[in-house]
């Protein structure tokens, strides 16, 4: 069970549990009450590819393909294939036996490059010593909404009673105020939110939906500002 260190508003902070959302799928593959299966087979070889069937028979080789079919590997085709591997390749097509050499590419907001650079080891800090902290900073869901563009959304849970009200106790907090409220990590609550190492960093904002005694407390995760252009023209 994943979990994330959680901090609310008046500085008490737990570990409670995080889930992916399982949504309803609109429809189903196949026919009813039948069982669907997907394979992979085998559609060409090396051997078999343009680059090598040009290099035999020229690049206007479509008599070739009428006459010889000479695309298909008779021995290999529609195999069944049950396991592969990632095999990394040059720019090439040769086979490389050691893993690439990995450049961070900073990109300007104009789209530019701008800076070339070694890629950090950057830890997960949502398990961490630190807890993500509720930073106070609440927003309307219509305007976070028109503003971010959220990449994933998970669920936090409770893991025992105790767990439970202070859960409970946010998320209703924030349907009353019909508010999402942006939470962060590090000692003050300003960096954004790294779930494994090494991985995407997001902004989160939290959203509280009750019923009754039921609650459901979700973690929206953005990368992403959505920002108006100045259209306007220049003297």
């Amino acid at each position: 069970m994943r979990k994330i260190h959680l901090m609310n508003k008046d500085n008490r902070d737990a570990q409670v549990a995080i889930t992916s959302l399982k949504y309803e799928k609109p429809y189903e593959m196949g026919l009813p009450n039948k069982q669907l299966k997907f394979k992979r087979y085998l559609s060409a070889t090396e051997g078999n590819l343009h680059k090598n069937l040009s290099s035999v028979h020229g690049d206007n080789y479509a008599s070739k393909l009428i006459e010889e079919d000479p695309e298909i590997d008779i021995e290999a085709i529609g195999k069944f294939i049950s396991s592969s591997d990632v095999v990394y390749l040059s720019n090439k097509s040769e086979i490389l036996y050691a893993p690439p050499k990995t450049v961070e590419v900073i990109i300007a907001p104009d789209g530019s490059e701008k800076e070339r650079r070694d890629p950090k080891n950057i830890p997960g800090n949502v398990d961490d010593e630190l807890p993500v902290r509720w930073t106070g900073k609440k927003m309307p869901k219509s305007e976070v909404a028109i503003r971010f563009a959220f990449k994933r959304t998970i669920q936090l849970k409770h893991v025992d009673g105790v767990t439970y009200d202070y859960l409970f106790e946010m998320a209703n907090e924030l349907q009353d105020e019909n508010v999402m409220v942006l939470v962060g990590a590090g000692p003050k609550g300003k960096e954004p939110l790294i779930f494994q190492a090494n991985g995407m960093p997001y902004r989160g904002f939290l959203e509280g939906r009750v019923h009754d005694k039921k609650y459901k407390l979700l973690l929206h995760l953005s990368n992403l500002e959505l920002k108006r252009l100045n259209l306007e023209p220049t003297a």
